[in-house]
């Protein structure tokens, strides 16, 4: 697998940002490929973290060495993945200009069963609020240790949360924050709708809301596949390496031990 760094100019942020991209590679053999277009996988980090903290702190890179999927890495810095109330438009940037940058500049396919999203923490957050708002872009959805916005309250975030989400705290700027609203949203529209997992350790303060996430979609959205998997674990990337080959699995990857030296 191919690891890149892109610095790409967004006109949602009106801005260069960073995004890193892992890009299939047969390791053990040189064949042309040309015309061949991959699965991706959009991974999204958390709250205080970068695009660069799924390459430092996790086993990704080596979970998906001989897999045939591109790996999409953004950088949103503590935007929530929201168009912010006073700040750049985010969401934006990753489900309309990015998907379409990518696409343009790489061997993405365009068939939506085999685009997926996943990510931890403020990313779990930002996976469903992507997935439930646009079911139409993403085959699966996994949510690691996400928490709905209610929980990013004014004592976690200070000042940075008004930034994010207004004065009320409740900014619907292009989407509504709620994933409550957007799981009953999902329930109204017709058409292609994603499936979902969910994995969160025991001991993660997120658990509650992950589990009441997870809940209000089956009770919203019944015809919509929802899963979930706990197990000891608190809200770390030691939880989370755990996660990822069960994830790539729900995905349709089988990470094979004996390819990755």
């Amino acid at each position: 697998m191919i690891h890149s760094t892109f610095t790409m100019r967004s006109v949602a942020l009106d801005m260069d940002t960073k995004v890193d991209v892992l890009l299939p590679e047969n390791r053990h053999k040189t064949e042309d490929i040309r015309g061949t277009k991959y699965p991706v996988l959009y991974v999204l980090h958390g709250y205080k973290n970068d695009n660069s903290s799924w390459l430092n702190l996790s086993n990704l890179f080596l979970m998906c060495r001989d897999l045939d999927l591109i790996v999409v890495m953004p950088a949103v810095n503590n935007s929530m993945y929201t168009d912010e109330y006073y700040g750049q438009d985010y969401y934006t940037w990753i489900t309309e200009e990015l998907p379409v940058k990518l696409k343009n500049y790489l061997p993405v396919t365009d068939d939506p069963d085999q685009t997926f999203i996943m990510g931890e923490s403020m990313g779990g957050y930002g996976t469903m609020k992507c997935a439930l708002s646009k079911p139409e872009n993403y085959g699966k959805a996994v949510c690691l240790s996400g928490v709905n916005i209610i929980w990013f309250d004014r004592n976690i975030a200070g000042r940075h949360y008004e930034g994010v989400f207004g004065p009320d705290g409740q900014s619907t700027v292009n989407v509504d924050p709620d994933i409550n609203v957007l799981c009953e949203k999902l329930a109204d529209r017709q058409g292609h709708k994603p499936q979902f997992m969910f994995f969160c350790g025991t001991e993660d303060f997120a658990i509650t809301s992950c589990r009441q996430m997870a809940d209000k979609l089956k009770q919203t959205c019944p015809d919509c596949f929802a899963g979930e998997q706990y197990w000891p674990g608190e809200h770390n990337f030691f939880f989370w390496n755990q996660a990822i080959p069960k994830a790539l699995k729900f995905f349709g990857f089988d990470v094979r031990q004996d390819s990755v030296i």
